[in-house]
């Protein structure tokens, strides 16, 4: 059951990173308190804006492309109901940046968003909520404006409820408009303190995955000096989101083999004595086989394979253990966990090797043992 908690922690981290995108850059806005807003005015640092996206493609050579993105509150009326799902608007390059897929018309294009033109692309869920006589081709009232369904992205299945940890965002609860059509359909989400003019997000892609490291520190340095070293902007690495989760599983796994080794000294102890009580009892017996031809190798293999059977029999019990708690932790708990073929087939070798090795020394005491002091044992 470890293992395979250990393997669904490390499934689960990876795909939540290969979302965000290895080669991927965040700049994220930040809530500023009062005085560091207050500083923020005085050092002309208006929050992440679209000339900040312009100026780190401009100057880091290494950047593939870049999207700006701001998230807004507003509600779809006019359909009978009023539904609140989050509001985007973004550039085109989000689609390529994010690997969103379309599975209904098409995504949003730069001469959308030059020409202001008032359509979105919606998620499934959103979609689903509209019912099926609004969507593609349709219109839907965003604040005071109609804007014309152009897309619909394909089904996203994955646990919202394990991604907060590093913000993946839920796509298919989400529209999506055109960069700068925002200010006609709701306010900011980005809380208080964050600039109204200021972007939510800036995506960076690095044009090879082991230039991330390098262009992270020099985006890093024109954000300051852009914005005259106010700390309203939070840079995220996925790549060294990984580096952590790797680092963090080493060390998950260490515990895990420390529990799980005291574990096999205290049970291997336990098969020992039983095996040296079982010698102790069976001595007449023992006596018998070697006055009749028995070699020592035949006594040796004789008790060698009792330890083994009963530790392989411990071992099919403790595996049949572990997947009901490995079921039972994911269904109340929700936890994500994988139960691989090595994680079965291991711990029945490691069961057969601690049979051999504390079965040994009972099975050669046996062996060793004065043929004729063992017939005279009462």
């Amino acid at each position: 059951s470890m293992i395979s908690i250990g393997a669904g922690a490390k499934n689960e981290a990876l795909r939540q990173i290969e979302q965000l995108g290895t080669r991927n850059i965040y700049l994220k806005a930040v809530s500023l308190t009062k005085g560091q807003e207050y500083k923020a005015r005085r050092q002309l640092s208006a929050g992440l804006s679209v000339d900040d996206a312009a100026m780190i493609k401009r100057v880091c050579k290494s950047v593939e492309d870049v999207s700006c993105i701001k998230e807004v509150s507003a509600s779809i009326t006019g359909i009978g109901k009023e539904i609140s799902p989050q509001f985007i608007s973004c550039s085109s390059s989000m689609a390529g940046l994010q690997n969103l897929f379309i599975q209904y018309g098409r995504f949003i294009r730069d001469h959308d968003i030059n020409r202001e033109n008032k359509i979105c692309v919606i998620g499934r869920h959103v979609a689903k909520s509209l019912g099926s006589t609004l969507w593609l081709g349709n219109h839907i009232r965003i604040g005071d404006h109609l804007f014309k369904i152009v897309g619909i992205l394909k089904q996203y299945d994955y646990d919202t409820k394990n991604t907060s940890a590093i913000s993946i965002r839920n796509y298919n609860e989400m529209v999506f408009i055109p960069l700068g059509l925002e200010k006609n359909i709701g306010q900011s989400s980005s809380g208080r303190g964050v600039a109204q003019s200021g972007l939510t997000e800036i995506i960076i892609k690095i044009k090879e995955t082991g230039q991330v490291v390098g262009a992270a520190a020099i985006i890093k340095r024109i954000m300051e000096l852009a914005h005259h070293g106010v700390k309203d902007f939070q840079m995220v690495v996925p790549q060294e989101l990984l580096k952590q989760s790797q680092k963090t599983r080493r060390m998950f796994n260490i515990i895990l083999g420390a529990i799980a080794g005291i574990s096999l000294l205290v049970g291997g102890i336990g098969i020992m004595n039983i095996m040296l009580a079982t010698v102790s009892e069976r001595m007449r017996e023992i006596g018998i086989r070697r006055a009749v031809g028995a070699t020592r190798g035949h006594i040796i293999m004789q008790f060698l394979a009792e330890s083994v059977i009963l530790t392989f029999t411990g071992g099919i019990f403790g595996i049949a253990a572990g997947i009901g708690a490995v079921l039972l932790i994911t269904t109340l708990a929700g936890w994500e966990t994988a139960i691989t073929c090595w994680a079965v087939f291991l711990p029945l070798i490691v069961s057969v090797l601690v049979g051999i090795f504390f079965g040994l020394y009972p099975a050669c005491r046996a062996a060793f043992m004065n043929p004729i002091a063992a017939l005279r044992y009462e």
